[in-house]
């Protein structure tokens, strides 16, 4: 054969193996074609976190966000009813607004907020609630003839001398959600995080993996087409696997660190939070799970693939489902997660970002008896132009009772905002300070002068009123 051809021969060769290497590339990378079972359930379950992509948030609120934390500014707010049922007569309703105008300085760790209730202009009900570092309380002349004060510090302690049910499970202290701190994870992390990844991954056997085709769910009203991979796992490779994360969470320092860190921002208790107690708490747990491992229970995930992209996921925990629902594209960007039990009302959370306008919404069913809680939040103006508007809606259900609220406010940066209450010369009542007994005393009295003029001053307007404190 002579070279001239050779060559062209091996070109020809050389380029159509080229050709089928890139085809089988993007087959790869677009398809699960030449993916195990286990290699396309990773590739979708390592999606998951996708869902907080609907908090994503655009450049000039984040502007705003940032030069709050380091100016001081005046805020200007009203708050109406908008629309009620089975509540009131609207008439009388629509008459009610209240007014905020309130001066901060976050770097200082001080706030003032006045605040009136007003029906036309009879004065119904003001207040003045105010932060001094790490004191908080409100004063209201119609309350009490003081500031009534906690200090954010040993709040379980608190909770507990007030008999608050459940008080074990308040956090020591309350810190301000932030959701930049709690989503990022640095690169040393992302490397700890992925040795769990590989623990679950090599652990389950390939019969724990399967696949189904053409599996039709609905996701707000709109059917999908899916395939589904699914992790299935039974009481005791549930807690072989448990006990394997846990050894290694145990001995990991930068993943304790890591989880306790981001459950303090999370406001969770000191179980959580401290790296002591967890890391006990854990142990404990491998203990009883080596002892009965039935104790881990069934578990299963499935997720559902829709133009390669997770659109859903479904955790079945014994007799509790959790299904999280993710969509995001042009037309919709949201999430959504649903909590169904055995014997207990079902929890539904939506978190909605239409063009930057957020819409969170929490429902709870227990047995048709709908409760609800929705916001609908969106920001105009710039800090440039100092002229911010926040604009926010609040709609609640409580079984056949349903409002509607609209408050909005204005936010000026100045350097111009006065003095702030310092609540350490003022005389207040700090809570925390007082031995159980007459805690409890001094906050029935506090309950009873509350319940008192919320029910006279609704009587005021034409309105009979429940207490608020039983």
């Amino acid at each position: 054969m002579k070279p001239n051809k050779l060559k062209r021969n091996f070109i020809i060769i050389f380029s159509i193996i080229v050709i089928i290497l890139a085809i089988i590339f993007v087959l790869y990378m677009t398809t699960d074609i030449f993916r195990t079972k286990r290699d396309a359930f990773f590739r979708y379950a390592l999606q998951i976190p996708d869902i907080f992509d609907v908090l994503d948030t655009n450049d000039e609120y984040q502007t705003y966000q940032k030069t709050k934390q380091s100016n001081t500014y005046l805020t200007t707010g009203e708050m109406k009813i908008i629309s009620s049922e089975n509540i009131a007569d609207e008439s009388i309703l629509s008459k009610v607004n209240m007014t905020v105008f309130g001066k901060i300085d976050n770097k200082k760790e001080q706030a003032n907020y006045d605040i009136t209730i007003r029906s036309d202009n009879n004065n119904l009900f003001s207040m003045t609630a105010a932060r001094d570092k790490d004191l908080y309380g409100f004063y209201s002349e119609q309350i009490a003839d003081g500031y009534i004060v906690f200090r954010n510090e040993n709040l379980t302690d608190l909770a507990t001398k007030m008999n608050i049910e459940n008080s074990e499970n308040i956090p020591n202290q309350i810190n301000i959600f932030n959701k930049e701190q709690i989503l990022n994870v640095s690169n040393i992390e992302k490397k700890h995080l992925e040795q769990y990844v590989k623990i679950i991954r090599n652990q389950a056997p390939d019969t724990s993996y399967s696949k189904s085709q053409n599996e039709k769910i609905e996701i707000e009203g709109q059917k999908y087409d899916t395939t589904a991979y699914t992790l299935s796992l039974n009481s005791e490779q549930n807690s072989n696997l448990q006990i394997n994360l846990l050894n290694e969470l145990t001995k990991d320092s930068i993943m304790m660190n890591f989880v306790t860190s981001k459950c303090k921002l999370l406001n969770l208790n000191n179980d959580f939070t401290d790296i002591n107690t967890l890391n006990s708490i854990l142990k404990q747990r491998i203990e009883n799970l080596q002892n009965n491992p039935d104790l881990a229970g069934d578990f299963s995930i499935t997720v559902y693939e829709y133009k390669q992209k997770n659109i859903q996921t479904k955790i079945q925990i014994n007799n509790k489902l959790i299904t999280i629902s993710n969509i995001n594209n042009d037309n919709n960007k949201f999430a959504t997660i649903k909590i169904e039990e055995e014997s207990q009302p079902t929890i539904n959370l939506k978190v909605e970002n239409d063009d930057n306008t957020y819409k969170i919404k929490m429902q709870k069913d227990d047995s048709g008896i709908i409760n609800s809680l929705e916001l609908i939040y969106n920001m105009t103006g710039t800090v440039a132009e100092n002229n911010v508007q926040n604009h926010l809606q609040i709609n609640l259900v409580d079984g056949i009772k349903s409002a509607s609220f609209e408050y909005n406010d204005t936010i000026n940066f100045t350097t111009d905002v006065g003095n702030f209450k310092n609540m350490q010369d003022e005389k207040v009542a700090v809570i925390n300070d007082y031995d159980q007994d007459y805690l409890n005393e001094f906050l029935k009295m506090v309950k009873d002068q509350i319940n008192s003029v919320y029910i006279s001053q609704g009587a005021s307007i034409g309105i009979n009123l429940d207490p608020l404190f039983e």
